[in-house]
């Protein structure tokens, strides 16, 4: 890193089978995608991807402990606090949703794929950049849990972005990461 420049962060959130995985880089692919010699040049970030284990999720101590993590790396690294971000697949989609619910000021911009949340909470994130991906025939997050957030959002006043990929199943995550359109929408917030 250059002295005194800060750089964005991206949190990515790796869904139910990223669980396993011990390979940062294929836990979740918005990690495969960003670590590449092409993206590193044109966006400079750190990546965080953390893992849970087990049956755990992205909510309660664990997006606690993702917070507690993230703050320490602010402590450590040249972050710049206006420029985090916050992205998931999958599990790590609705974990996405968690983390913005959770802290609505602390991202500068949310990306969840083929996730999902409460569309109660859709009010506290309606001024949150969101851009939402999912893949019309996902049979295991069914395509209408972000169709009723982006409705719950846009209700609320908000302006999410919202993608929905037809033909395509629960595997969304790779034609949202590989949009080059995306990662510029989402370091211009």
């Amino acid at each position: 890193t250059e002295a005194g420049k800060k750089h964005p962060l991206v949190l990515a959130l790796h869904g139910a089978g990223g669980r396993k995985a011990k390979d940062w880089v294929k836990n979740c692919y918005a990690n495969k995608v960003l670590s590449s010699e092409t993206m590193r040049k044109k966006y400079p970030c750190y990546v965080v991807a953390p893992n849970v284990t087990g049956k755990d999720n992205w909510t309660g101590d664990r997006l606690a402990d993702v917070f507690e993590l993230v703050g320490q790396l602010q402590k450590k690294f040249p972050i710049d606090a206006d420029r985090i971000y916050v992205t998931g697949q999958s599990m790590g989609g609705y974990g996405t949703f968690a983390a913005i619910v959770s802290r609505p000021k602390f991202f500068a911009a949310a990306v969840p794929v083929c996730g999902g949340n409460r569309p109660a909470n859709a009010k506290a994130i309606a001024k949150v950049p969101i851009w939402v991906f999912h893949g019309e025939k996902d049979t295991t997050v069914p395509v209408a849990r972000s169709r009723e957030m982006v409705d719950a959002l846009k209700k609320a006043s908000g302006t999410p972005k919202y993608t929905e990929f037809p033909g395509v199943g629960h595997g969304a995550w790779t034609p949202a990461y590989d949009k080059g359109e995306l990662w510029e929408w989402m370091f211009a917030q």
